[in-house]
């Protein structure tokens, strides 16, 4: 979890293990076994999870944010995409497609909020380019790396459904990409992490790569009741992220939260989140990617590149 935008007061290490694209039962114990070809049956050693996942960051607040009705007043699609088109691996016939961002033209600044930059830096690192949404590493003007976060609070937000993306990670020290859906309710912080990926992480989160520069090679999804609650989490393990382009989904039903890479089902738990939450599409810096320092590509050809973003209701 990126710990709630919001408070930020949370900090927590995963010690879970793999969880390798197959079904799983629900839980939050800290053992389990990987099922990947080649890999050891049995819990990750604690020394490979000692600089693990120490998640507490901050979302800042957005000025002027525009309210309304975050229950699907009508369907949202930047463009005449099939609504007959599913999830990956799923029935399409069992779904409704009520949001469809293909990035095809400049970002719809009307959907989504680019205002959360840490600490106010204006320096541009995403545009839209090729039908996709590219965010890069960057440093800002006072010299340091800042995190970057686009999000439909106020604009977009449901409740049960899929939700899904088509996205090529960035390598390097420090990168810590992801997905998620959130909401800030009062004092609670419903959370559902879809992928948070950390390519500077120590082993097996990441890999060097063919240029020697370290990429995810394992992403975790993780689940929040609130902002100090936490449902459960998993480690999903996977080729190299920054290759090529992979999906990354979950379906969210009343009881039971599922997780898919590639429309695979990795990992699922019995959860009851029943609040509305709004899509988060950011690349932040730190985690268990650690710092990020020279090594780290920056610039947009080494951007967490997302093609589409799509969420379906359930029929």
């Amino acid at each position: 979890m990126k710990n709630s935008p919001r408070t930020g007061k949370t900090l927590i290490s995963l010690t879970v293990a793999t969880l390798i694209l197959t079904a799983c039962g629900g839980g939050t114990g800290d053992s389990g076994n990987t099922s990947a070809a080649g890999s050891t049956n049995g819990s990750l050693p604690s020394s490979q999870l000692a600089a693990s996942v120490s998640l507490g960051h901050q979302l800042p607040a957005i000025a002027n944010k525009p309210t309304g009705n975050l229950f699907l007043a009508q369907i949202f699609t930047s463009d005449n995409g099939d609504p007959t088109d599913g999830p990956a691996g799923q029935d399409a016939g069992a779904y409704r497609l009520t949001f469809n961002e293909s990035f095809d033209g400049p970002l719809d600044t009307a959907t989504w909020n680019t205002e959360r930059t840490g600490g106010g830096n204006a320096t541009t690192n995403y545009s839209t380019s090729g039908g996709a949404l590219n965010i890069w590493p960057e440093r800002g003007s006072d010299g340091n790396f800042f995190d970057r976060t686009l999000d439909t609070e106020g604009r977009f937000a449901q409740k049960y459904g899929y939700f899904e993306i088509e996205a090529k990670l960035p390598k390097g020290k420090g990168a810590w990409p992801a997905f998620w859906l959130f909401n800030q309710l009062g004092e609670r912080r419903p959370e559902i992490d879809i992928m948070e990926a950390y390519p500077g992480g120590e082993s097996p989160w990441s890999a060097p790569g063919a240029d020697g520069t370290t990429t995810a090679t394992m992403y975790a999804p993780v689940v929040w009741n609130d902002s100090t609650s936490r449902a459960g989490y998993g480690k999903i393990a996977t080729p190299d992220l920054a290759a090529g382009f992979h999906k990354y989904g979950v379906k969210w039903e009343p009881n039971r939260i599922t997780f898919y890479f590639d429309g695979i089902e990795g990992y699922s738990i019995d959860a009851a989140l029943s609040d509305p939450m709004y899509i988060i599409l950011d690349l932040w810096f730190g985690s268990a990617s650690g710092s990020p320092d020279a090594s780290t590509p920056t610039g947009a050809s080494n951007a967490f590149a997302i093609n589409y973003v799509k969420a379906w209701q359930h029929r």
